[in-house]
């Protein structure tokens, strides 16, 4: 049995797609894209672990798909994809923005069937995110 095609991955792909064929900045809307995507799949779903996993994995998955669907070089999509991932995961309510984390391991995991280049980039901003994570909550401790 075939499995299922995720719809947040079908609708990251085809946005990609039809961005790179617009000729718009395919940079700045692959976080845009993911984003939207993920905001919209988190919003008024039970907000899991599992559940952030799997939607920032299917829109990094679309993202991915989108790029080599329209001939595009991976690596520089996927730094906007992931920022994109996770803004939607925090815009997508508190519970979610706990679960940001877990969105941005997601996203890199997945990355990793695009490329080298493509995973160094996510590094760097799963990197810099969560250092961005320690530093609020070390304020609140204080």
């Amino acid at each position: 049995m075939e499995e299922k095609e995720s719809e947040v991955t079908k609708a990251v792909r085809e946005a990609v797609v039809n961005a790179v064929e617009k000729g718009e900045d395919i940079k700045e809307k692959a976080g845009e894209i993911t984003r939207d995507a993920v905001k919209n799949a988190l919003e008024g779903a039970e907000v899991t672990k599992e559940k952030v996993e799997s939607v920032a994995k299917d829109a990094m998955k679309g993202t991915i798909e989108g790029a080599q669907k329209a001939k595009v070089e991976t690596s520089e999509i996927v730094k906007g994809a992931v920022e994109g991932i996770i803004e939607g995961t925090k815009l997508a309510g508190a519970k979610a923005a706990d679960l940001t984390e877990h969105a941005a391991e997601a996203a890199l995991d997945a990355a990793k069937g695009a490329g080298d280049k493509a995973v160094d980039v996510v590094k760097g901003v799963v990197k810099g995110f969560l250092g961005g994570v320690k530093e609020v909550l070390e304020k609140k401790k204080e």
